[in-house]
């Protein structure tokens, strides 16, 4: 059986994070500031790209007890080479807006 592996992000919602976020805007107009969000960042849909998901934060893709990633130890060029420098950006805007990372391997 293949690996798949998606990094999710769980944070406070703000104006400043929809155009980071899963759905398109319209999607949380009755969400109130600071409610709690959760929305996929990355998704790799092979094993490969899901060890190099989890080998940009430090981490191992079964290394199950590691997988609530620092945002800080994220390999930043290595993200932009497995999913775009659109895709980083989304990611780079949760960093800053405080929300948590983790990776989630279906294996």
């Amino acid at each position: 059986m293949g690996l798949d592996a998606q990094l999710i992000a769980i944070g406070p919602f703000s104006a400043a994070v929809t155009s980071a976020l899963e759905y398109g805007e319209d999607f949380y107009s009755d969400v109130e500031p600071g409610a709690i969000v959760v929305t996929n960042v990355f998704i790799a849909g092979t094993s490969d790209s899901s060890h190099k998901l989890a080998a940009a934060f430090g981490v191992e893709a079964m290394e199950l007890g590691k997988h609530k990633l620092e945002a800080s130890r994220a390999n930043i060029d290595a993200l932009v080479d497995i999913f775009g420098a659109a895709n980083v950006a989304q990611f780079q805007c949760l960093v800053r807006h405080g929300f948590s990372f983790f990776y989630l391997p279906n294996a």
